[in-house]
């Protein structure tokens, strides 16, 4: 069983509470039992598709995919932000991507990272 990188549960339980209304303890619950089942890393990001217990309350959530998480990893602070996916209530996947350079041979499962935090999108657009 493969579990979630403390990078994908830091930045999933952030993202969670910013799409659900009531902050998503279920959500947030459903995210301690994910397995991953597949990770594609694609030169500037990845996606991680798992798996929850489905016997958990679904999660009422606002939007999928969404949130607005940024987080810089490794030691030369690669810039990430995040997206979760929900379907039925129930999380599915994290995306994680970057609109810089590809990232090379650092791993981005076990680098180390800045705290995640949430951003507003509208006050970061290039005028």
């Amino acid at each position: 069983m493969k579990q979630l990188s403390a990078l994908e549960i830091a930045v999933a339980v952030l993202l969670a509470e910013q799409i659900s209304p009531d902050e998503s303890p279920a959500l947030i619950e459903q995210l301690k039992t994910a397995e991953v089942s597949t990770r594609d890393f694609t030169g500037m990001g990845f996606y991680t598709e798992f798996s929850v217990d489905k016997t958990l309350p679904p999660a009422l959530v606002t939007v999928s995919p969404g949130g607005w998480v940024r987080s810089e990893v490794g030691p030369k602070a690669y810039p990430l932000e995040f997206m979760l996916y929900v379907k039925d209530g129930y999380a599915e996947m994290i995306e994680a991507y970057s609109f810089f350079d590809g990232y090379g041979d650092l791993d981005l499962l076990t680098a180390s990272f800045t705290e995640p935090r949430a951003f507003d999108p509208d006050r970061s657009k290039v005028s």
